[in-house]
């Protein structure tokens, strides 16, 4: 970058013209920070255009390191890979149609009765007073508003939106396409085995080289693989302990309400936030009074509060990657680039990244950056 600096510094003056001695080096270092940001916003836009594209195969690559070490440990016995993903993949895709089907019955009957219980639960808010005065505060504020600044005269436009038939049939060819391109791409990248990993192996020249490169790509792999196994198991655990303790009060389709919570946990904060809102509301509507509200909600933070400060240190130990900060900015990031499955997909695929870069010597900066040092000391 210097060389180019001195080159456009060369062209602009003449050779005998006397320059300041400081001239190139403040060009070089302007020019590197302006050349990184326009690769950052070029980087960016990229990504939420091509999202379409990018997603599903960031989606098939973390379950290709979560399906790994099951695919492995058939393999052990004598399955040849491309038996042994196929057995997983679509296994795995069979047990998931199934827990849907399973699903949709209380799925159906929430639905159904959502309206009621949302009218109950406004009701019963309504009788609280604290509620009630604030409620009444808007209220009147509003009518203000709108008597100040209403005009019966202004013409008003509508434009007319998409037909709804239109607006399903785009979203769900654009959702079968790309989850037939998730179970496609994941069952080859577990056929293939290690190849791609010594393929990208034989990309770096020389031999010490291409070992390093091997032996990096390898624990990077076994890290991610034992990290994402681990999370899945402790959400299994954590859907299944919600469902226990709202089956226990009484909570109507408690199975539902589980595995929203066991699902909700790849999604820090935000999933443990939107999951005990949805408790409230289904336990208002359903139970006289507020004591079961507050003994449904407060057993989900508290299992929450367990999961978080007991159970990850223990079993993941120095497999928790991330600091809160980062984890909160991979949220906001990718779910502002992806959308709702940016958010989804924001802390695997930021753990992935922290990996890589630890293991890499010129970025190994952004993974101290991004790593929970708290829990794991660098060496």
């Amino acid at each position: 970058m210097t060389d180019i600096a001195v080159q456009v510094q060369e062209l602009i003056e003449p050779r005998g013209a006397s320059r300041p001695s400081r001239l190139v080096p403040f060009t070089s270092r302007l020019l590197i920070p302006v050349l990184t940001a326009i690769l950052a916003v070029l980087g960016i836009a990229g990504l939420q255009f091509a999202s379409s594209l990018l997603v599903p195969i960031v989606v098939a690559v973390l379950l290709t390191l979560l399906l790994g070490p099951l695919v492995r440990w058939m393999c052990r016995f004598g399955v040849v890979e491309p038996v042994a993903a196929g057995i997983i993949v679509f296994g795995t895709v069979i047990l998931i149609i199934s827990a849907l089907v399973v699903l949709s019955g209380p799925a159906t009957e929430w639905l159904r009765r959502a309206p009621a219980a949302m009218h109950q639960v406004e009701d019963k808010l309504r009788a609280i007073e604290p509620l009630s005065v604030i409620q009444a505060t808007a209220m009147s504020l509003s009518h203000l508003t709108g008597s100040a600044g209403s005009d019966s005269s202004a013409a008003t436009i509508q434009v007319v939106p998409p037909g709804p038939l239109s607006e399903m049939g785009w979203t769900t060819a654009h959702v079968v396409g790309g989850l037939l391109t998730v179970v496609f791409l994941t069952f080859f990248l577990l056929s293939s085995g290690s190849m791609f990993r010594r393929k990208v192996a034989y990309l770096v020249p020389g031999g010490i080289q291409r070992t390093r490169m091997k032996r990096a790509l390898y624990e990077i792999e076994q890290q991610m693989s034992h990290y994402l196994l681990l999370n899945t198991l402790i959400s299994m655990g954590f859907g299944l302990a919600t469902w226990g303790l709202l089956a226990l009060i009484g909570v109507p389709n408690a199975i539902l309400w589980g595995t929203l919570a066991g699902f909700s946990n790849f999604m820090p904060y935000l999933g443990a936030a939107a999951t005990v809102v949805m408790i409230g509301i289904v336990t208002l509507a359903t139970f006289d009074g507020t004591q079961a509200t507050i003994l449904a909600c407060g057993g989900f933070l508290l299992l929450d509060l367990i999961k978080g400060h007991l159970v990850c240190p223990l079993v993941l130990g120095r497999r928790l990657p991330l600091n809160t900060v980062a984890i909160l900015l991979s949220l906001l990031f990718w779910g502002w680039v992806w959308g709702i499955m940016g958010v989804i997909i924001a802390v695997p695929l930021t753990v992935m990244i922290q990996i890589i870069c630890s293991h890499t010597e010129r970025f190994r900066g952004v993974g101290i950056v991004l790593g929970n040092w708290g829990a794991q000391h660098p060496t």
